[in-house]
């Protein structure tokens, strides 16, 4: 590849009923997926998956394949592209439009100019690999109940950060330390530049929720995936001060029983449930 073209990806397309659409998902990523992109509407959704070039395409299509036929979905695999860098950042000037996430918060990106009045915050992101745009629901209700409940001041960590999008929000509506971690280096990448275009300060870690050490928080943000999240509940709570509050999102509504009773048993206290057609985020806290 010529250095001045840029990266290349494949992008595997797959229709799945919404039902499936978490479980689909979380299987591309164990394949090496650097990003997701989700067209929400009718039966089937249709996933975009994105993989760097340099994976083997012929085994990822096999084994997602196997995985998808296993659950009664044969032939979902719709088709293999190639993606070019130019290309990608097109369609993303295209999809990626202005989003006004809580009535205080809007999320646009660097090439579209927004108003805001003296009590809003606007938040620059630059997407690069579907990391996040905050036009999904489980983003927005994260970002509803952050705008609730963080209070000037508050050491905030943004756990599996992506994009950055929640952190900034922390930290442009005020808190005081901050740090976002992510497994991903590549979404870290993105972080650090989305970090720069706001003028927001904070440490970013790579890691999970090991690499944050010893440190306590007055708020901990946490959009991910329940199967990843009920392992980790515990240390999550064992990072918050007294009071301290957690804000959970990326889960499905059908999760939500099974998943309070969890955070119930981690020894937090569930103080409210907010739902976004198949979506809900929880906040909890600590004493």
């Amino acid at each position: 590849m010529n250095p001045a073209e840029g990266p290349s990806w494949h992008c595997l397309t797959i229709a799945v009923p919404p039902a499936l659409a978490e479980v689909v998902s979380a299987w591309c990523f164990a394949l090496g997926s650097c990003g997701l992109q989700v067209e929400e509407g009718g039966e089937r959704w249709r996933l975009q998956a994105y993989f760097a070039a340099e994976h083997e395409l012929t085994r990822i299509c096999q084994e997602l394949d196997e995985e998808l036929e296993g659950i009664g979905l044969p032939g979902a695999r719709l088709g293999a592209d190639h993606i070019g860098f130019e290309d990608w950042e097109q369609e993303w000037r295209r999809f990626f439009q202005p989003v006004w996430a809580t009535p205080r918060i809007i999320i646009h990106p660097s090439w579209t100019p927004v108003t805001t009045g003296p009590d809003q915050v606007a938040v620059v992101i630059d997407p690069k690999m579907a990391f996040g745009t905050g036009g999904h629901e489980s983003t927005q209700l994260c970002l509803e109940f952050l705008d609730q409940l963080l209070s000037p001041g508050d050491r905030c960590l943004d756990l599996g950060t992506g994009s950055g999008i929640l952190g900034i929000a922390a930290g442009l509506l005020g808190a005081g330390l901050l740090t976002l971690v992510d497994t991903d280096p590549l979404a870290l990448d993105n972080t650090r530049e989305n970090l720069e275009r706001n003028q927001v300060e904070a440490q970013v870690l790579q890691g999970s929720i090991d690499a944050v050490g010893g440190n306590e928080y007055d708020l901990v943000l946490a959009n991910i995936q329940s199967s990843v999240l009920v392992p980790i509940l515990a240390p999550v709570a064992q990072l918050l001060r007294a009071g301290g509050r957690v804000i959970f999102s990326g889960l499905l509504a059908r999760e939500e029983e099974v998943f309070a009773a969890a955070v119930v048993a981690a020894g937090l206290q569930v103080l409210a449930v907010r739902r976004r057609t198949d979506w809900i985020a929880l906040a909890a806290q600590m004493g």
